[in-house]
């Protein structure tokens, strides 16, 4: 006998052990899996579910919109303008000084959504 050398049984025990950790690591890869796939279809259904819900809210609040318009046209033009002149604000602050504009868009912005809310709330 030499030493340094494994003997057959002892060679055997290490394969075994060595295969029983592989096969306890599969195990695991596969239990992981399992479980990511598990949580991907938990937010797939969620994703979807939140979808469908805000594209029934905007479409309800679109026919809304349409239903406004047929109903009332001056005021719907009244509110585009306001809307546009809003934007037009906005966009001017970004391009000047902001205290200035500051000053006069804010109150703007405010009254026209609160006009917005009062119409389409």
């Amino acid at each position: 006998m030499h030493f340094g050398t494994k003997s057959a049984r002892e060679k055997d025990t290490l394969g075994q052990a060595t295969a029983a950790a592989a096969q306890r690591a599969r195990e695991q890869v596969s239990q992981a899996g399992a479980r990511a796939s598990e949580v991907y279809d938990q937010t797939k259904k969620v994703v979807e579910d939140a979808y469908e819900k805000t594209a029934a809210a905007v479409s309800e609040k679109y026919d809304q919109a349409v239903t406004y318009g047929r109903e009332k046209p001056v005021n719907l033009a009244l509110i585009a303008f306001g809307t546009g002149v809003g934007l037009g604000l906005v966009l001017a602050t970004s391009l000047r000084s902001r205290n200035r504009t500051n000053r006069v868009v804010r109150p703007v912005l405010n009254a026209l959504t609160e006009i917005a809310l009062e119409l389409f709330g």
